[in-house]
């Protein structure tokens, strides 16, 4: 789409033999259709790579110099 996002949508046939279908599926003609950025799959792998010891360390010395200079600023 023009604003950066890609629309899957499911396919019919495979959505009428699932057991879940009366949760997962809202729509009247029966699709799923789930809309993500297409930079999502980026933010999925910083907010992993956020988690590690790494990234926290990482994260914590942020903190302390670039954010300290924005309140001192401020």
């Amino acid at each position: 789409m023009r604003q950066g996002y890609n629309v899957y949508e499911s396919n019919v046939d495979d959505c009428c033999v699932c057991p879940l279908r009366n949760k997962c599926v809202t729509s009247k003609t029966g699709k799923k259709a789930m809309t993500r950025h297409v930079w999502e799959h980026y933010k999925e792998e910083i907010m992993r790579n956020n988690k590690t010891e790494l990234g926290k360390s990482i994260y914590k010395r942020r903190k302390e110099t670039v954010e300290r200079s924005f309140a001192n600023s401020k």
